[in-house]
Parts: structure tokens; C-alpha cells; sequence
């Protein structure tokens, strides 16, 4: 009669402890609010690409190097919590491989956090679209375009968030070949960073695209700073030609010096966030000159580093963060 007595109190208890952590457990809509934070910035996976080239990976698991800019737009249309998408490579703003517009909810039925995702009719008639909100304001659904089954869905786990597509109901068929291709993404938001895999195999699963060592684009939360540089004039060795207002986002951007004529040189300013060893993250501000493969200066502090310079006399150099943005 004890043993019974005893086993009902634990039972009672756990479910006591059951109903309080039910309670404390954030809502779908509080883990969405964070979500929203968390996702809002630029990503860049210069850092992985950098070890990539330092590691000497074979060529065909190489990352592409790739930067995502996600930027929260008004959009009535598409519901509160929308995304304007521009992703592209090589550090170069123009070469976009991808350009969406996201739209972000909750799905009871799937209790998780669901991404819709469409894309323009007419690329090139939105780019940028951030910058010039107008573009988007009054579109509708209906105008853009959207495959039924390429939804992606995220669940919070722990500290970050696990995004996943239901298998297989992202399909499309090939033009070139007639056969039925399948799209899938895995993905990971932390707070600071955003992991990306898209892979595609066709029907008698055959490799389409995706890293073939089904390791994600590691992406990297870009922190901007406000640059500036001197540069000695060669011809006159009291005369300084200055650049200001720069700005580099800490994520490998790289900017050519020009002087106030609007005259290149031929040095360049980088900012990124390496690693030194096998663990050592700094932030290093370095100066490149055309035609030279390695910095012929350059200085590292802290990833949280607020400020760094070079003084090299004839070259000078410095970067500030950017606490307003």
C-alpha cells in the first residue's frame, strides 16, 4: 500500500513538472519573433572558402563562395513577417544566382515556422528592391511565382533553428531531360550564422546539383565597419590622397582605393574574419596591391574588435565598427 501510495505522489509530480515546462516552453509565435531577428542581415561563408584554399580541398568540394543578404520588407500582400532575398557570388554584388521573396508563418498542422518562397517573373526589374521598398509594396501573390511543396519548415532546437522540406514534395520536371527532379533544403540559423544545403537528385536518383560531400555553405553573419586610407603620392612626397565614408563588412569585403579625382591605385583594403591554426578566429584588416597575391600589410585583433589601423607611413588605414547599424 505504501509502494502504490508512493508511485501515485511520483506520478502526480511528474506530471506537475510536465505542465510547468509545457508553460515555459516559448510559443510558436515568441520562437517566430526570434526567429525574425535572428534571420534579418548579411550572411557570407568567405571564412569557409578561405580554409577551403588553406586546407587545399580537392576542387570539386570546394564551396562556392556565396553572400545573402535577407532584408525585411513591407509587403501587405504576403502577410507580416517578409523577406526581400538577394544572393550572390564571388563578392560581387552583380552576380546574382538567386533573387526571392520570402514570407514567413506559422503552420499549426505542422507546429513549426513555415517559409513560403517565390520568386519574380522579371529578375532584373527588382533588383535591389530593399533599397527601393516601392518596387515591392503592392505586388501580390499572384504576380510572382511559387512551386506548391517547396515550403520549408523550422523547428527551434536548443540554440538554433532546423530548417527541412518534406521529403520529395519539392519536385519539378526537367526541360532538358523530361525526368522528374527532386529539391530538397537542410538548414541551421544560430543567431550569428546560417547553414545552407540544397542538393537536387532526379528520379533514378542521380545527382543534379548540391556539394557532393553534402557539407553546407557556412555562412557568417557580415558586421560592418566605416574604412578609410591614405596613400602617399608617389610623385610628390609631402602630398596624401584620402578616401573616406568606405564601409566593409567583416566578412572578407575587399575595396580598391581611389583617390578623391575618382583615379584608382593600385591597393586594396580588406577586412575578414579568419582563422589562424585551427582555432584561433581573429578579425584582420589587411592591405592588397594589384598583382601581388598576399597582403603587403596587414594587422588582427579580436572578432569583437571595435577598431583597428595600419600605419605603414606611405599607407595608412582604418576601420571603425558601426554601432547604428
Amino acid at each position: 500500500m505504501k509502494l502504490k501510495k508512493l508511485m501515485v505522489a511520483l506520478l502526480g509530480s511528474m506530471t506537475v513538472l510536465q505542465a510547468v515546462a509545457q508553460k515555459m516552453k516559448p510559443s510558436l509565435q515568441q520562437e517566430l519573433d526570434t526567429m525574425m531577428v535572428w534571420f534579418t542581415g548579411e550572411f557570407d561563408n568567405f571564412q569557409q572558402v578561405w580554409m577551403e584554399k588553406r586546407d587545399s580541398v580537392k576542387p570539386d568540394l570546394m564551396h562556392e563562395h556565396i553572400h545573402s543578404i535577407f532584408a525585411p520588407v513591407q509587403v501587405p500582400a504576403f502577410g507580416k513577417h517578409v523577406f526581400y532575398v538577394k544572393q550572390y557570388m564571388d563578392s560581387n554584388p552583380k552576380k546574382i544566382y538567386r533573387q526571392r521573396l520570402y514570407s514567413f508563418g506559422i503552420d499549426a498542422a505542422e507546429k513549426a515556422i513555415r517559409l513560403d518562397i517565390y520568386s519574380f517573373p522579371v529578375d532584373s526589374l527588382y533588383y535591389d528592391a530593399h533599397l527601393q521598398p516601392e518596387k515591392l509594396r503592392n505586388l501580390s501573390p499572384e504576380q510572382l511565382i511559387t512551386t506548391p511543396g517547396c515550403g520549408v519548415f523550422w523547428k527551434r532546437n536548443g540554440d538554433h533553428f532546423i530548417g527541412y522540406m518534406k521529403p520529395k514534395a519539392c519536385n519539378v520536371v526537367s526541360k532538358r531531360t523530361g525526368k522528374r527532379i527532386y529539391i530538397t533544403d537542410s538548414l541551421k540559423l544560430t543567431r550569428n550564422e546560417i547553414w545552407i544545403r540544397d542538393e537536387a537528385e532526379d528520379e533514378d536518383g542521380n545527382y543534379v546539383f548540391g556539394h557532393k560531400g553534402k557539407i553546407p555553405h557556412k555562412l557568417k553573419r557580415a558586421i560592418y565597419y566605416s574604412a578609410w586610407m591614405v596613400v602617399q603620392n608617389p610623385l610628390q612626397q609631402n602630398e596624401y590622397f584620402t578616401m573616406r565614408n568606405l564601409r566593409l563588412h567583416n566578412q572578407g569585403e575587399k575595396v580598391r582605393f581611389v583617390t578623391e579625382k575618382g583615379e584608382p591605385t593600385k591597393y586594396w583594403l580588406e577586412l575578414s574574419e579568419v582563422v589562424y591554426g585551427k582555432d584561433l578566429n581573429v578579425l584582420k584588416l589587411a592591405i592588397y596591391e594589384d598583382g601581388k597575391p598576399e597582403a603587403i600589410a596587414y594587422t588582427w585583433g579580436n572578432t569583437d574588435a571595435k577598431r583597428l589601423g595600419i600605419n605603414m607611413r606611405s599607407l595608412q588605414a582604418g576601420v571603425t565598427l558601426e554601432t547604428n547599424k
